[in-house]
This record gives C-alpha cells, structure tokens and sequence, in this order.
C-alpha cells in the first residue's frame, strides 16, 4: 500500500489541493444531507406536540431547536411550525442542492486535471528512458499502462477515494445522530458492517492476481494488434492474414477466460454483499419495531432512524466493492510504477566541446545486454574531421552497432571512443546527439507535411534552408511533383512515399541540421546509383564538409569514400582505400567482384 500511495502521489503532482478542496466539499454536501434528514425528526415532533420538543430529546434536537429558533425555545418553535420548518427544510435542500454541484465541478475538474497530469508524467517519463529500455519492451504493454491502467488509477482518485470519504463521514454523522437517538439501535445498525470489510479484505489478493493475469493479456492483445498493423505489406505480400487472424483469435480466447474468471469474482462479491446491507436494515428494522413496542422510541425517531441506517449501509456496501477493487488498482499502479521505477537517462550532464569532427575508435567491446557474445570486439580505426568512412561486412557483423555507440544509444563495455580528443562518454548525450546526427535505413516519419517533417531536426530554419536541404538529398524533383509540393503530408509513418523518397527526406532533415558528423546507416540502400552518386557528390561540395560515415552493402557507395573498414564477427578484418583493398585477397574484394557481374 505504501508503494501505491507514493505511485499516486508521483503521477498527480499539482492537483492534490484540488483533490483535498473536493474532499471537503463531498463532507459538507455529507452533513446538509444528513441534516435535512435529521429535519423529519424535529418536524414530526413539532408537528405531534409540545411535549415532543421538550422531554427526552437528544442535544441534537435541542441543538437544531436553538438554532432555528433563534435562542428562542421549543416553544416559539411549536407556535410558529407551520412557516419554521417548512422554510429550514427549504434551506436545508439549497444548501445541499449547491454543496452537491460545487462537488460535482470540482469532481469535473479533478477528473480531466489527474487523467491529464498522469499522462504527461508517464509519457514524459518514456520519453526520458534509455533506448536499450524500449528493445526490452513490448509497445503493446507500454500502450496498455498509459491509457488502460492510467484510466483505473484515475477512477479510484475521482470516484473510489470519493467514496471511501463519502462512507466514513455518512458513517461518522449518521452514527452520531444514531448514537444521540438510540445507542442500542445504532450499535444493532453497525453490527454486521465489519463482516462485510473482512470478508471483503479476503477477496482483495485473489482479485488483484486475476486483474493483473487479465490485464496482461489484453496488453498481449494490445502488441499483436500494433504489431499488426506496422507489418501490413508483409502480412498482405505472403497472404498471412489467415494465419494472423487465427493467431489473435488465440489470444483473445485466453483473454476471455481470464476476464470472465476475473468478472465472476467481481459479480459474486457484488450479489454476496447485499446478504449485509439487507441483513442490517432487516435487523434494524425488527430491534426498531421492538424499541417502538416497549415504548423506547417514537414514530419520529423510527423515521429517522430507518431512513439514516439505509443511507449509512449502501456507501458501506459500495465501499466494500471498492476494496475489493484494491487488487485491480494495486495492479494497475504495480505497472505505472514498474515504468516510474526505471531511471531517466541522463542526457544533459557532461562535458560540452566543440566538435570538429575526428573521430577515434580504440579496442573498443561491446555486447548487448541480452547476450553474453562480443557484437563489437576489439574494434580500432580513426577518422580525420570533414573525411569520409565506409563501413562494410556482412549482415550481422556489428555495422549499425558503431552507430549505436558513436550516438551513445548503448554504451561500450571496453576500450575507448574519442570525438576529437574527449572520450564520448564524458560528453553530454544531448549535446553529442545535435552534434553526431545518424540517418537510418528503414527512417520514421511523422503524420505531418514534408517541411514539417524535415523542420523537426532545425524548428526555427526558414523555408530557404529547407530547400536548399532538400536538394542536397536530391529531394527536389520529387517534391515538385507532390500535390501540395512542401505541404504535402506524408501520411503515419511516411506510407504515401516510396523506400527512398523516405531515406531523401531524412537525409535532408539530418542536413538542415548542419552537424559536423553524420551517419549514413544503410540510408542509400532504397535510391539507385545514380542517385545515391549524387547525394555524396552534394556531401562533397560543401562548404564546411562533415565528417561522414557510411553504412553499406554497395562498393559503388563505399569506393569513393577516403577510407573503408570491412567488419566480420564484430573485428575489423580489412581497412584501407577501394584501390589497397581491391588489391588484396579478402571479403572486399569477393564483393567487389560479385557485384561487379552483377553490373
């Protein structure tokens, strides 16, 4: 409970007075309800006799007499009923008409509030996360707890925290109103309330174990569905829908028996609960009769009575629910704070250089963290400022893991990388990652036109620098051809535009930027020659040139660069220029010559 308690307090930060002012506004709304309840008392009272008002009455009753009285006695009140009460149960009902919509408002304003805060403090949280967190995550889980779980943490703060207030002070001002009437009648109306919160506490660990088992699986559920959608042309390319929907089908069947093993426990809780609310109004009602027999009580304390015990038990019963809720709610914040739990990366502290572009790798290591294997094994090499590297290897021989390290997406386990004389790691991320700008193979685009798309590496850049990066990406014929030219949109995830219009677009978002170092991840593999020539060609003739490192399965790409490496099993097993390599036996020159027949 204390891991929950701080789970809230984390996401809600900012509406806590808010909440506290809608607390205090529902116990208000309490005690004008309660009041006007306890109104039939003195107005069946005055209505039956003086002697009614004046002997064995509670100091409730003479407290309410004095106060609608004015000071002046039961009396005054008898003479004058007939325009007295009438007037104080119409005050009574405005005054709890108007405490009730400043509770409803508030209660408005805190639900749109909280849901708003939780979000942001959770999306702004992944946000902040590392990398290697997403590649051991399923987004479908991450999906489920910022929307799903956030919604259940919201109705318990809105709704369920507002009825456990509700039941403890309707509790606390019935029972003083019962306790003032008839000891023994209150004390018979509560009696069987306790059971209710034990038997409901047991239920609490049992719930809390299906909910998480049936909220897991709808997270399941959730990632199939995402994962679905963003292979669309694969699933389509090798007709595998039927596969695919017999596969979801599968999934879904485990998440009926587990939401309806979840819905029954609920239900049964719910039905079995009434056996108390109705078993204390039942006893209420025969001691009542009893106390009325005897002559303890009156008609009008009956009246009362009975009406108070029935809006005392339901909020308990309700109450009772809630509890037994706790575990859908435990399981819900045991998944916000799985994810508030993990630490922020830390991407402003560090060392803040002017980078000019050389770049130096000393026996570096790495393996990641999901393997024991070496991806990058004693891997050494330097690149001079504003010169250009080629990287080749096989699939799978640690290509894109340089890219990884040099942008500090991971960090490496040995050796050393230097960016002009200072190691990477004592570099602030953020600072290294406007300076160090890599271009992938497979780039993301957001929903949003081409200029939009391409501003987001520079947000102030005018409309001249976008152009003239879009025709160092060779870009420009392309987008005079589109309906609305710069304003065009591109559609979730770049969808209207081909392979290498995409890679075009985020070259020339990665050039409006103008760092001094740029990775080129296999970012040319969808343009053909031609266009990739021309592409480097416009790299070249730059006046301030950046130091470039390509990525790639092409010697025509890799051959005018100053420099290549070829990687094998994550070690460099070539480097030199095109003409040193092609001059030796090794895996540049059997590509070289494959890709040569191929011409």
């Amino acid at each position: 409970m204390k891991d929950f308690a701080k789970t809230l307090y984390h996401i809600t930060k900012g509406y806590l007075p808010l909440l506290l002012w809608s607390l205090v506004a529902q116990v208000v709304m309490i005690f004008f309800n309660v009041f006007a309840v306890f109104l039939l008392q003195v107005l069946v009272d005055s209505l039956t006799s003086l002697e009614s008002l004046t002997e064995d009455v509670s100091f409730l009753e003479e407290g309410v007499i004095w106060l609608l009285t004015g000071g002046r006695g039961a009396a005054y009140l008898y003479a004058n009923r007939v325009y007295i009460m009438p007037l104080a149960i119409f005050a009574a009902g405005v005054l709890l008409a108007l405490t009730t919509s400043l509770r409803m408002m508030l209660r408005s304003y805190l639900s749109s509030g909280v849901n708003g805060s939780m979000q942001y403090i959770l999306f702004s949280h992944l946000e902040r996360l590392p990398y290697s967190y997403y590649k051991r995550s399923k987004s479908g889980d991450l999906i489920q707890t910022s929307t799903r779980d956030i919604d259940v943490l919201r109705r318990f703060l809105v709704i369920d925290l507002g009825n456990f207030n509700y039941t403890f002070w309707m509790l606390l001002f019935c029972l003083l109103v019962l306790f003032a009437l008839n000891w023994k009648l209150a004390l018979v109306s509560i009696s069987l309330l306790p059971a209710m919160f034990v038997y409901s506490f047991f239920l609490i660990k049992k719930v809390r174990k299906k909910y998480r088992a049936t909220d897991d699986s709808e997270a399941v559920l959730t990632d199939k569905i995402n994962e679905n959608l963003l292979a669309t042309r694969i699933i389509k390319a090798y007709n595998a829908e039927r596969r695919e929907i017999k596969g979801f089908d599968l999934l879904l069947d485990d998440y009926k028996v587990k939401f309806i093993s979840w819905s029954r426990l609920r239900g049964f809780f719910f039905a079995s609960s009434d056996i108390f609310v109705f078993g204390s109004k039942l006893l209420s009602l025969l001691f009542s009769a009893y106390l009325i027999f005897t002559g303890e009580i009156g008609a009008g304390t009956l009246v009362v009575a009975f009406l108070l015990i029935d809006m005392m038990v339901w909020p308990v019963r309700d109450t009772a629910t809630s509890l037994s809720n706790m575990g859908r709610y435990l399981a819900s914040a045991d998944r916000v704070k799985e994810i508030l739990d993990e630490k922020e990366e830390d991407v402003d502290s560090g060392l803040k250089p002017e980078i000019k572009g050389e770049i130096v790798f000393e026996d570096v290591r790495f393996h990641y963290p999901d393997s024991d294997l070496d991806m990058i094994d004693g891997v050494s090499f330097r690149v001079k400022a504003g010169s250009s590297l080629a990287i080749m290897g096989r699939t799978g021989a640690g290509k894109s893991t340089l890219a990884y390290l040099l942008t500090r997406l991971y960090d490496y386990d040995g050796g050393h990388i230097y960016l002009d004389g200072t190691e990477i790691t004592k570099i602030s991320k953020h600072h290294l990652r406007r300076n160090v700008m890599p271009v992938l193979q497979d780039p993301f685009l957001f929903s949003k036109s081409v200029a939009e798309n391409i501003k987001m590496a520079k947000p102030d850049a005018s409309m001249e620098d976008v152009k003239k990066a879009v025709r160092m990406a060779s870009l420009e014929a392309t987008v005079s051809r589109l309906e609305k030219g710069y304003d065009t949109a591109v559609g979730e995830k770049g969808t209207s535009l081909s392979g290498g219009q995409k890679q075009r677009v985020a070259i020339a978002r990665t050039l409006l930027a103008s760092s001094p170092v740029l990775i080129l991840d296999d970012s040319l593999s969808a343009v053909d020659t031609a266009t990739d020539l021309k592409i480097r060609e416009n790299l070249a003739s730059m006046a301030k040139k950046p130091t470039t490192i390509i990525v790639t399965h092409r010697v025509m790409t890799a051959k005018d660069c100053d420099y290549i490496i070829v990687l094998d099993k994550g070690k460099v097993a070539e480097e030199g220029t095109h003409e040193e390599l092609l001059k030796r036996p090794g895996l540049y020159q059997r590509i070289a010559s494959i890709q040569g027949k191929m011409v």
